[in-house]
């Protein structure tokens, strides 16, 4: 049986900017983050523990990534 969550683009930015912070703001690795982002919520998994509909995009860790 496969999962049949309905993920919308802007949830998965939203991960996928969170997984980007989370590991040091690397630059070319778009798409890796955009399939894990969308993986994770398709299947209903989020291994950091911050809520995938996290108003706003950002984590307010204090990230030390450049802001664009």
């Amino acid at each position: 049986m496969q999962p049949t969550n309905v993920v919308s683009d802007d949830q998965i930015r939203r991960r996928a900017f969170q997984l980007w912070e989370e590991r040091g703001c690397p630059l070319g690795h778009d798409a890796e983050f955009w399939a894990q982002a969308e993986r994770e919520l398709k299947l209903g998994e989020n291994r950091s523990g911050v809520t995938a509909n996290a108003a706003g995009g950002r984590s307010g860790s204090g990230s030390e990534c450049p802001q664009g």
